[in-house]
């Protein structure tokens, strides 16, 4: 019971947490900010965590944890294999875009987690090819271990070009950038494969016949 009471606490000043850094940032919030925002003495923060950096910490291990979850769990989902990739590139890279743009404060908060939360991130960032690379060796596309590591590139390429495409437009519509981001993997999926290689090749002029005279 105490630590139920505990995590609920805790997760009760992470969410406080939370609102602080994206409405004012972090150098301007205040341990003093979080308690008022989570309804706590200031004192009580403390018993969690020693400073605002170990509790933005906490928070962006929080956040990679949870875009992790959606990650996996979008891979497991049924369905074609460039819905389910789609749906894992919007999991995560979607997510934080869609997430940073909430706040007028994102370049501050990307400069503080690069310097406080890096490990975080790129233990998120390691998990995350682990698990497409997974997906699409499983989906046995007849690809070589460079090949996939080169489809993967471009898979991850696309995720970002769609979310910076709704940074530039200044709005967000996520329904509508994970349909243009499946088109995308979709066609990086149907140009990767084998049959599809070869057609390129002949349309060149490029046949194995021709290459062997």
């Amino acid at each position: 019971m105490a630590e139920e009471r505990t995590e609920r606490r805790r997760g009760a000043i992470l969410a406080a947490a939370h609102t602080c850094f994206w409405k004012t940032g972090i150098r301007r919030s205040s341990i003093e900010d979080v308690a008022n925002e989570a309804g706590l003495a200031k004192g009580t923060i403390y018993l969690y965590f020693a400073s605002k950096e170990e509790l933005f910490a906490a928070l962006a291990a929080k956040l990679c944890e949870e875009a992790l979850v959606r990650v996996e769990s979008a891979l497991a989902g049924r369905g074609p294999l460039a819905g389910r990739l789609a749906a894992a590139l919007d999991a995560k890279i979607g997510h934080f875009h869609r997430l940073l743009a909430g706040s007028a404060h994102a370049p501050e908060l990307l400069d503080e987690s690069a310097s406080i939360a890096s490990t975080h991130l790129e233990h998120l960032d390691r998990e995350f090819h682990d698990a497409l690379e997974r997906a699409v060796a499983g989906a046995k596309l007849g690809l070589d271990a460079k090949k996939r590591a080169e489809l993967l590139e471009q898979i991850v390429a696309a995720g970002y070009g769609v979310a910076r495409q709704a940074e530039l437009r200044g709005r967000s519509d996520p329904h509508a950038e994970l349909a243009q981001l499946e088109r995308h993997v979709d066609l990086l999926l149907r140009a990767s494969t084998p049959a599809a290689r070869r057609a390129r090749r002949a349309s060149r002029g490029l046949s194995p016949s021709a290459r062997r005279r």
